[in-house]
C-alpha cells in the first residue's frame, strides 16, 4: 500500500507532496496536473526490473524523457520522485543522463499487470473482437480485458471481493451484478473464443440477447473493461485509473463510487483521476453509511496548472475537512458550477 508521494521538478509539479490512501481521488480542471501524479508513480516503478518490464517501459515512454517532462516553470535541472509504501521506499532521479532508481533493501516493487494495473483515459471502447494476450491481463487501454474475461469467467473472484447479492462467486456472475447495478438495467456481457487468440463479445440487456457492443450504449463497453480490472484484482494490488466515469450517465457515475468504495475497503488500493462530482459525492455517502472508513479516502484538488494541490479529507459525517478534522468548503466552481444559473432560473 503506497502512503506518500513526493514530486520535484516533474512537468507542472515543481514541489508537491501528497498523502496516499486506499482510495485517492485526484480532481481539478483539465490540464492542471492530475494525470502527472499517476505518470510519476508509473515512471518510478518502471525503473525496476520485473516480469513485464518492457511493457511498462513502453507505457511510460511518452512521459519519461527528461527534455519533455522537466518543470519549465522552475527550469528544473533534475526531477526527483519518492514514493513511500508500508516499510518500503522507492526513489527516482531523472536528468539528461537518464533515470536512476533505488529501492529499500530486500524489497520488491509491484509488477506491472500482476499487482500493478493502469487504465488510461485513452482506453478502447466498443469492440466485437478482442485479443487474448498471454503476458498482459488488461493493458493500458483495456484492450486485453475481454480476453481475460473469457479465460477467467467461470473462476471465482478473490474471496474478499465477492458481492453477496450476485448469484454466484464466479467472475461472470459478479461482473453481471456490478454491470447491472451501475448501469441501472439488467445487463450481462458474454464472451466466446473464436480462435486461440481472439474473443467475441456480445451483451444481453433489456431482455434482448446477442447485442453487438456497437448496438448498445458505449458506456457499457467502457464500464465493462473497468469492472474486469477491478474484479480480477486482489487485496494488495494497486490500480491507477484515469476518468473511470467515461461515457456513463450521472446515476451510473454515482454508483461507480460504490464499486471504488467496495474494492478499497477490502484491501485494493486505487489512485483515481476524475472530473466527476457525482462519483465524489457518492464516495462521501459511502463513508457516511460506513461502507468505507473515513481515514481510507483522500481527495487532492488542483485548481490550476501552477497552483498547488489542495487536500480534502472526508469525516465520518460525509463532510469535507482538513487533516485535523475541521470542516471546510470545497473550492468554488466544481460542485457549485451551475448553482448561480439554477438560482437565477428560480
Amino acid at each position: 500500500m503506497l502512503t506518500r508521494l513526493q514530486i520535484k521538478g516533474y512537468k507542472c509539479l515543481d514541489d508537491c507532496e501528497l498523502a496516499l490512501r486506499p482510495l485517492t481521488l485526484l480532481s481539478g480542471p483539465n490540464a492542471s496536473g492530475k494525470s502527472t501524479v499517476i505518470q510519476a508513480i508509473l515512471v518510478v516503478l518502471s525503473g525496476f526490473d520485473q516480469k513485464n518490464h518492457s511493457y511498462l517501459k513502453e507505457v511510460t515512454r511518452p512521459f519519461s524523457q527528461f527534455e519533455d517532462v522537466y518543470c519549465r516553470y522552475s527550469n528544473a535541472h533534475e526531477i526527483q520522485i519518492d514514493i513511500d509504501a508500508e516499510n518500503v521506499q522507492y526513489a527516482a532521479v531523472m536528468n539528461r543522463s537518464g533515470l536512476e532508481t533505488t529501492l529499500s533493501p530486500d524489497a520488491a516493487p509491484p509488477e506491472y499487470e500482476e499487482s500493478l494495473f493502469y487504465l488510461s483515459a485513452g482506453r478502447s471502447g466498443p469492440e466485437e473482437l478482442s485479443e487474448i494476450n498471454r503476458d498482459l491481463h488488461i493493458g493500458q487501454h483495456g484492450q486485453f480485458a475481454l480476453g481475460l474475461l473469457e479465460q477467467r469467467k467461470d473462476k471465482p473472484v478473490h474471496s474478499a471481493l465477492i458481492h453477496p447479492e450476485a448469484h454466484a462467486n464466479t467472475l461472470k456472475a459478479q461482473l453481471a451484478w456490478w454491470l447491472s447495478f451501475i448501469a441501472g438495467v439488467e445487463t450481462e456481457a458474454r464472451t466466446e473464443k473464436v480462435t486461440a487468440a481472439t474473443v467475441k463479445t456480445t451483451f444481453q440487456t433489456g431482455g434482448l440477447e446477442n447485442i453487438s457492443p456497437f448496438n448498445t450504449g458505449a458506456g457499457n463497453s467502457f464500464l465493462l473493461k473497468l469492472l474486469i480490472m477491478c474484479l480480477t484484482a486482489k487485496p494488495g494490488d494497486l490500480l491507477l485509473i484515469e476518468n473511470p466515469e467515461i461515457h456513463l450517465h450521472p446515476g451510473a457515475q454515482s454508483r461507480l463510487g460504490c464499486l471504488l468504495a467496495f474494492i478499497t475497503a477490502r484491501g485494493v488500493q486505487a489512485v483515481v483521476e476524475t472530473h466527476c462530482e457525482h462519483l465524489m459525492s457518492r464516495i462521501r455517502y459511502e463513508i457516511y453509511t460506513r461502507q468505507l472508513s473515513a481515514g481510507d479516502a483522500v481527495i487532492h484538488y488542483k485548481p490550476g496548472v501552477q497552483a498547488p494541490f489542495e487536500t480534502f479529507h472526508i469525516n465520518q459525517g460525509g463532510h469535507f475537512c482538513d487533516r485535523d478534522g475541521h470542516e471546510k468548503p470545497f473550492p468554488s466552481g466544481f460542485f457549485d458550477s451551475t448553482l448561480a444559473e439554477l438560482l437565477e432560473m428560480g
